[in-house]
């Protein structure tokens, strides 16, 4: 089985909302609007919900408060929102895995720590609209989720073999698969018609080096998902970096020590931007 084969059925078990697959295809449309745009998403008002809280957040330093849908495509743009509407929907569709192999508190957490701080070191690299690096990182381990759901005894295998070592996770699927998580997650967000960005974020998250396009889109989330991995695992600063290679700094024009005094801030934008986008109810049942 190859990873296209893996997700060729995926929305069997993945029931993404309707207004994401409405969104998706009206961004298809020559003659998609805003205005059409907006009205999509404020039929779901759970995901309109969050999304406001989401753009009203310090995570987007907006001086205004912003209190509809439209307002909220206006200033963000069709393809950001289009994105975020995603990344929330992922939150609600992905259930069903069993706990043994994943906690999906933990998952997201991971993820959107990842997510807030790619976007805030993009910041710091001069990056032009950075908001699509929050949700490339957010989304950039789902294709471990699908091997979850499509694959549970082989991922059971595989979890038994690196004892929760991350560092060899897909080098022991790859022995395992013939495949791993990033090349699952690359087939994923190609199905699913995401932006390339993200697809080059998700398949070379791990092997930076490796990118051939969006190069600093990919180094930035490596970079992120360090510290959030470090976080998680209780490391200190200098322990959350010190396996990034020199290339990689290069490319993003940062270094340990312009990012070190921000990880305390990004670490607190990362909880307060969970609790936006996952619901008391999901987080209790996470």
């Amino acid at each position: 089985m190859s990873p296209e084969e893996l997700v060729r059925d995926i929305d069997q078990l993945v029931a993404l909302p309707e207004v994401f697959i409405q969104v998706n295809h009206l961004m298809e449309q020559p003659n998609c609007s805003s205005a059409k745009l907006a009205d999509i998403i404020s039929v779901d008002t759970d995901i309109s919900s969050r999304l406001l809280k989401l753009v009203n957040s310090p995570l987007y330093g907006l001086r205004s408060k912003v209190d509809t849908i439209s307002r909220a495509v206006t200033i963000a743009g069709t393809q950001e929102l289009r994105n975020l509407v995603f990344a929330t929907s992922a939150v609600r569709s992905f259930t069903g895995i069993p706990e043994h192999l994943v906690n999906m508190e933990d998952y997201w957490r991971h993820g959107v720590t990842t997510g807030v701080m790619a976007k805030m070191l993009a910041r710091y690299s001069n990056v032009l609209h950075s908001e699509r690096l929050f949700v490339a990182g957010m989304l950039h381990d789902v294709g471990r989720l699908i091997i979850y759901l499509k694959l549970p005894e082989k991922a059971t295998e595989i979890l038994t073999i690196t004892g929760g070592d991350e560092w060899v996770l897909a080098e022991v699927e790859d022995r395992i698969l013939g495949f791993n998580h990033m090349d699952v997650g690359a087939a994923l967000m190609k199905s699913w018609q995401l932006p390339d960005s993200f697809i080059s974020v998700t398949q070379n998250h791990h092997t930076p080096t490796l990118a051939t396009n969006y190069e600093l889109d990919v180094a930035l989330v490596h970079i992120a998902l360090a510290i959030a991995r470090g976080q998680m695992t209780g490391l200190s600063v200098d322990e959350m970096l010190w396996a990034i290679e020199p290339p990689v700094w290069e490319e993003t024009g940062l270094s340990p020590d312009d990012i070190s005094p921000h990880v305390d801030e990004m670490l607190k934008m990362s909880l307060d931007t969970m609790k936006m986008i996952l619901s008391p109810l999901e987080l209790k049942q996470a």
